[in-house]
């Protein structure tokens, strides 16, 4: 099976992963209700905040958790992972 919505969300954490050297500001991936923002910070890590949120007014809810990823290897390997996930390996 394979997951066409998010086919976009390869794209953007391959881009990630083959930035490792970092950039600047944010960079953000937006799917209905999900929300990625990716930060790169000190000592060569990715700062990737997960936002799911139930809808686009004020007073709707949204949770946000943060994970954090080495910017090289790390990444690309998250990137892979997504690949297999999604069906597009």
């Amino acid at each position: 099976m394979t997951v066409t919505v998010w086919d976009d969300m390869s794209e953007f954490f391959d881009g990630l992963a083959r930035d490792f050297g970092g950039w600047e500001g944010e960079r953000v991936w937006i799917n209905n209700h999900l929300v990625l923002t990716a930060a790169f910070g000190s000592g060569g890590h990715v700062h990737l905040s997960w936002t799911l949120r139930s809808g686009f007014f004020p007073g709707d809810w949204k949770c946000t958790v943060t994970t954090v990823t080495e910017a090289g290897e790390g990444m690309t390997a998250v990137a892979a992972d997504l690949r297999e996930f999604l069906g597009q390996a």
